[in-house]
């Protein structure tokens, strides 16, 4: 059976025209040469080289199997280079995933400022709820994850690495407003818009609602929408109050089209978390990106 020692042996001797250059070339002795390119010609039934008293020729079948092997002894050394330069993360391909927040607002810059370390690289990004990131990491559609919410899933690793503030803001004209704070009495009081089932920011206000002891089944919950920018359009339009990450409430703060409402004894903190899948071996460029973000982020650090 062929193997790539043999290729490359037959190459050298091919192209150094002499078995003796080709072993000094290869630092091998010459019978260890010879007995390779007999092998070779045995194995393929063909004789590839003339041997003359002074150098050693191509015959017609030996040029056309240099040509081939030529092409693959190039492909086998591409390779090995390719793969060198993976390891140095100058190359590859680093597939992330992450829910609302911090896939819109926060994994971007990050993503630039590592693209700029490593301009080879292909990133992608997928944004999703909290639970379809979960289920991207599942089937390894992605390398990592990034979700704001904690689950009870034994297969992923999750570490927390930036914390995030969800806020209670209402329409300029709502009148939560005119009553800072309001309780938490108050809040049955309200018509809220609200994220789907599945989004992390949903799942840790019933989180912290029910520490409190009560429910979004306590709440006049009047829409659920899909995406934090169409429910801070509805509550800037007057159709309810929702909790939302302040980083994507920011904007929308500062030129006034919404307002923050203080709820007495009630404040929301989550981390964001560094979801990978458990026992898999990373890659140096998708351990290099989650180094990236640990370190560019400071675990911990608030937003």
């Amino acid at each position: 059976m062929l193997n790539f020692r043999q290729l490359s042996i037959f190459v050298a001797v091919a192209e150094l025209g002499s078995f003796t250059k080709a072993a000094k070339h290869l630092f091998m002795t010459q019978p260890a040469i010879s007995w390779q390119i007999k092998s070779l010609e045995t194995e393929l039934g063909l004789t590839l080289l003339e041997r003359g008293d002074r150098a050693v020729t191509l015959t017609e079948a030996g040029r056309l199997f240099y040509t081939e092997a030529k092409r693959l002894t190039n492909l086998y050394e591409k390779l090995l280079a390719d793969m060198e330069e993976y390891k140095e993360l100058g190359r590859g391909n680093l597939k992330l995933g992450a829910s609302t927040i911090p896939g819109e607002y926060l994994l971007p810059d990050y993503i630039g400022r590592f693209k700029r370390l490593y301009p080879e690289v292909n990133i992608s990004l997928s944004i999703g709820d909290t639970r379809a990131i979960v289920e991207k990491l599942a089937l390894d559609s992605i390398q990592i994850g990034v979700i704001g919410a904690k689950l009870d899933e034994t297969k992923l690793e999750l570490v927390p690495f930036m914390e995030d503030q969800l806020i209670l803001i209402a329409g300029t004209q709502h009148p939560g407003e005119k009553k800072p704070p309001v309780t938490l009495k108050d809040l049955t009081g309200f018509s809220y818009v609200l994220r789907e089932e599945g989004s992390g920011t949903r799942m840790v206000v019933e989180q912290e609602l029910a520490g409190k002891g009560m429910s979004l089944t306590d709440l006049d919950v009047v829409m659920e929408l899909g995406s934090t920018r169409a429910v801070i359009t509805a509550v800037a339009a007057g159709l309810g109050l929702s909790w939302v990450s302040r980083w994507a409430a920011e904007e929308a703060l500062s030129l006034g089209h919404v307002r923050e409402i203080p709820v007495e004894g009630l404040e929301i903190m989550r981390p964001f978390y560094l979801a990978t899948r458990r026992n898999r071996t990373m890659s140096p460029l998708a351990r290099a990106f989650t180094d990236f973000l640990l370190t560019g982020a400071g675990a911990g650090e608030q937003l």
